[in-house]
Parts: structure tokens; sequence; C-alpha cells
């Protein structure tokens, strides 16, 4: 659209008789990018859905945070100054100017969004919530507007004759490289790789490495090491393939949106795209599925694998997916999913930490389809372009060097902007969480909220509880005792007062068990709390300020005080007159030992 365009300005300067047909035009051709950018911020909830996944439990909410503020700052960001610079005069930018193209504007931000989020998913789990916030606004505000300026709103790459028509280059490779220059930057997660050696010689200097390697291994210190969860790839396939869904319906509104028309013959580019998006997350699914039956070497289909492998080939398909026959798109969308997960594995090789694959699932798929268009490009109604697979000759040779030319182009322009940006916040707020804020857990440290690893909505309720299961275990477990049976349960029909010694055996074992599990998480939750306390008092905030370090250890405090109030008198006689029970087969511990047991457990902080 040019600046003659404008529906605004031309229904104020035309005569009412070239009204009719020209306002229906622009009715149309708004409500259409309106809706497709409302489908396109809907994408947000796929890529929160999709990283939660990954991570750990006690870091989701961190991550769904992160994907609200791409939003919210980054939509300010892009009003301010990011719109200015990905269109300058093309479309009317002053705030208060009745001439601003709002559908322009609100569909263009939802790819800038997009291309934003990418980093959340490469650097889950350890990057500072505030730099993570400042990162995303830098993206959002000038990394993907200048990429944009360049390649859409007649910029010298576009002047060149570089093609991008969804943006598998300028939106998904830029934040697919700025997530890789974080990613070494900030280091992998504690225990991430048992093997981790940090980086050497000019690497260790371009990265500003802080840290030895044994600082991102498996934790030995007793107290890290009970705080410590083993590295899962995937917890929740399930809310990850229904990420991925939301994703895919999605990019079937993210690629025909580019169209920014649904008039004058646009429709016809719409059906195309639209098929050939979908065809290519069918080539992506199939590779995937042949990807992990053959890393597998059976019929296992790797839920992981499938997912990234739809994802990349939809990336693939948004530079030619309107230039390009269905059947093409099938391979483009193959080819994609296989060079994702090549990806993968080449980034685990190297000791980079992904946690979801968004490197490798927009970074070589992103390229890899800006590169498609030089080779699989066919004339069409709204295009003259040929491949080389179609007779295009040397122009098609000049169309494939300037296609890498503008992704390198691209490529540098967003790595130098990721690498200053992540300096200077190293060298300010600090870019990485503290040691403390990662094995405790991101939703904790940075939101003061507990998903029930820490502490609950009702700590003494919850404590009392951990206290009683402590107790049978001391009494009936240690004791040989069978087990405890509440005052007010009833006693079922046809039960002896004395069951059968294989009976009680079997129960007394069994309670065993499950008062172990829940002895050992109670210690964890302890240790987990004491180390919060220490860390939440000697280490410096964000800010630097007095007042949110105070905050921030008064309320670990209080969760410490509630959890290490000692049991009630009664509850000691109770447990020291189950202590001196005995069973024939068992060896009775003391009733003397068992309270010192409960005691030293009780009142390990």
């Amino acid at each position: 659209m040019g600046p003659d365009d404008n529906w605004l300005q031309l229904m104020l300067d035309i005569t009412p008789a070239q009204c009719g047909p020209t306002r229906l035009r622009h009715r149309a051709d708004n409500a259409f990018m309106v809706t497709m950018g409302a489908r396109i911020i809907q994408m947000q909830s796929g890529f929160a859905m999709l990283e939660s996944a990954y991570v750990q439990p006690n870091g989701s909410a961190n991550i769904m945070m992160k994907n609200m503020m791409d939003l919210f700052v980054g939509a300010v960001a892009y009003l301010l100054w990011g719109y200015e610079i990905a269109h300058g005069t093309t479309h009317a930018t002053s705030f208060m100017d009745p001439g601003l193209d709002f559908s322009h504007w609100f569909c263009s931000f939802s790819y800038a969004t997009t291309s934003a989020t990418i980093d959340s998913g490469a650097l889950a789990g350890r990057i500072s919530f505030w730099a993570y916030v400042i990162l995303s606004t830098v993206m959002t505000g000038f990394t993907y507007p200048l990429a944009a300026r360049w390649c859409w709103s007649g910029g010298w790459l576009q002047q060149m004759g570089f093609v991008d028509f969804a943006g598998s280059a300028v939106v998904h490779m830029i934040g697919a490289v700025s997530a890789l220059v974080a990613a070494c930057f900030c280091g992998p997660r504690i225990g991430r790789f048992p093997d981790y050696r940090c980086w050497r010689g000019l690497g260790r200097h371009f990265f500003m490495e802080r840290y030895d390697s044994e600082y991102y291994q498996v934790p030995k210190e007793p107290t890290e090491k009970n705080l410590f969860r083993p590295f899962v790839k995937c917890r929740h396939p399930v809310q990850l393939l229904f990420g991925t869904w939301l994703l895919l319906v999605g990019f079937l509104a993210f690629n025909p949106a580019s169209t920014l028309a649904v008039t004058q013959d646009s429709d016809l580019v719409i059906a195309r795209s639209s098929v050939c998006t979908l065809l290519a997350a069918a080539g992506g699914g199939l590779g995937g599925m042949l990807w992990s039956m053959a890393t597998t070497r059976s019929s296992v289909v790797l839920v992981p694998e499938v997912s990234n492998a739809v994802i990349a080939a939809l990336v693939a398909s948004c530079a030619c997916c309107n230039i390009v026959s269905p059947v093409i798109a099938m391979f483009v969308g193959f080819v994609g999913a296989v060079l994702a997960l090549l990806c993968e594995e080449l980034l685990i090789r190297l000791h980079i930490d992904d946690p979801v694959g968004a490197v490798s699932v927009h970074g070589p798929p992103g390229v890899w389809g800006a590169l498609a268009v030089a080779f699989f490009a066919e004339p069409n109604c709204q295009s003259d372009l040929r491949g080389l697979f179609f007779g295009a000759g040397e122009a098609g040779w000049e169309l494939l060097a300037v296609q890498l030319f503008g992704v390198i182009a691209m490529a540098a322009m967003s790595a130098a902007v990721t690498y200053i940006t992540v300096l200077i916040l190293d060298r300010s707020v600090g870019f990485r969480c503290s040691r403390a804020c990662e094995l405790i857990g991101l939703d904790f440290w940075e939101h003061q909220f507990d998903d029930g690893s820490v502490a609950g909505d009702n700590p003494m309720k919850r404590m009392s509880s951990f206290r009683k299961t402590f107790h049978r275990a001391s009494s009936c477990c240690y004791c040989g005792g069978a087990p405890e049976v509440e005052e007010d349960s009833p006693e079922p029909p046809g039960s002896t007062s004395t069951p059968s010694k294989a009976v009680a055996s079997a129960s007394a074992d069994l309670d065993h068990m499950e008062m172990s599990v829940k002895i050992r998480a109670l210690e964890a939750k302890i240790e987990q709390l004491t180390m919060a306390l220490q860390a939440g008092v000697t280490s410096e905030d964000v800010f630097g300020g007095d007042i949110s370090q105070s905050f921030r250890a008064a309320c670990i405090n209080a969760y410490v005080d509630k959890m290490t109030e000692g049991p009630s008198n009664s509850h000691r006689t109770h447990r020291a007159g189950q202590a001196d029970r005995t069973d024939q087969g068992h060896q009775c511990v003391p009733a003397e030992t068992a309270t010192a047991m409960c005691d030293t457990h009780e009142g390990r902080v």
C-alpha cells in the first residue's frame, strides 16, 4: 500500500459518486487484516504452551509471563518507533494523525511479536525476567522493523529483487539468529550437559564467559542436589501437541495475511498460500515421523521430533507459499523439517542449550524457505518469478545470489544488534538469573508464585499433613507397627480387630515406601526454603534496591517460619506411644530415638 491507498484519506477526498465501490473494497481489506492479525497474535498462546511443555514445572508461569510481555511491551515499542522504522513514509505513523492506517499497523505488529518470542524458548529456564523484557523490546522495536524495512517497504534488498512473501527470513530467521547469540552468551541450564566444557580461547572472550565448567554441571553440594531436578526433554507431551496445533492454525493466517488485502485478485493468492501452507505442514509431519523411526530403529514416533518438524515445515513455507505448487510445498516442508532435526542434533553436540529447539526450528528452515524461492518459483497471476527448476536460466542464478545475500545480511544485522544488547544487559541489570533462582525456580523467585514445590496456599495445613506423615512413618515403619487408623473412620464391615500378620506386614511395607517418598519431599522443601532465604538476603536485586531484597527475604522468611513450627505436645506423646509398640519379625526403635528422628527432620532449618 502506498500513501494514496490510505482509505481514511480517500474517504475524505473522493466524491460521493466514487464512494461506494472504493469504500467497500477498503472495508473488506481492513476487516481481513484485522482478523488475520488477531489470529496471528493468538499464536503467542501456542508458543507459550509449547515452551512451557519443555521447561521445569517451577518455570512454567515465567514462560507464560514472558510471552505476555512480548505482546504488551512490544506493542508500545512498535507504536512509538518500530512502525516508523519498518515502513517509514509508506504509511502515516503519527499517533495523533487521523491518517494512521490502523489495520496495517495491527497486522504488521503481529509479525513483530512473533519474531520476538523466539528468544523466549531458546533462553527458557535461565534468563532474568527483566533482561528478557528489554531484549524483547529491542527485537520488536528495532531488529524486526529494520529487516522489514529492507525487504518489504521499498528497502535496498527489495530493490535488489529479494523475495520473502511471509517472513521465512524476515521474521523467523532473524529471530533464530538472535536466539542463538543469546543462548551462546547465556550458557546452558545447570545440569543440561553433564560433561559441559566452557568456551575457550576467542569464544570465551567473545561471549564474556564468567563461570567455570563445574558451574553448569550437575550439582554436587547436598543442598543444591536436593533442589536439582534431572533433565527431561519434554515433560508434558499433550501440552506440547496442543501448542503445536495452535501454531498450525495460526500459520494458516500468518502466511495468507501477507497479501494485506482480500480484493483485486488477492483472494487467489490467499487460497494458494493456504493450501501450500497446510501441505508443507503435512510434509514436515511425515518427515518427523520418518526421522523418529530412523533414529529409534523401530516404529516409535517421538512427540517432540514430530512437533518440531511440523513447525519447521511451516516456517520454511512462509517465503514461497504463494509461488510454488502444492507438491513442491510438501517437498519444501519435508526438507525444512529434516534440516531442523539435523540442526538440533548439531547444537546438542556443540553443547549449545536450546530447550525447545527454537534455533533449529526457525533458523535453517527459514534460510531454506528463502532459498527455495530461487529454486521452485513458478509464474502465476500475481508473480512472474521463475525458479531454476522452471527454466529461469541466468535470471534464476541471479535470484539465488540475491536471496543468499539477503539472508546473510539480515543474519549479520540480527547477530550484531543482539550481541550489543546482551552485552549491555549483562554489564548492567544482569542477563542470566542467579544460581539460586535457577535451582529454586523462576516462578517463585521472579513472580513469588509457588506451584506446590516450595509452599502451598495454606502452608500450615500442608505442613501439618507432612508432620502426620512423618509421625506415621517413624512410629509404624521404623517400629514395625501397623498403619494408623483415624479415629473417625468407620471400620469396614466384616473386618477383624487383629488382621493377619501377612496383611499387616504388606501394609506396613507399602506405607513405609509411601511415607519415605513424602519425607524426602519434605526435606527437599526445607532445603529449598533455606537456600531461598540465604540467597534472598545476600544476592542483589536486578535493580540493586534494598526494598526488593527486604520484601523477598520477608516473604521467604515467613514461609520458613510456618514450615518449621514444632509439633504439639499431643503429637509428641502420641508418637512416643506408637514407638513403644513392637511386632514379631520387626526390630523396634525406642520411643526416644523416634522422637529425636522427628525433631531432627522437623527442625532442620
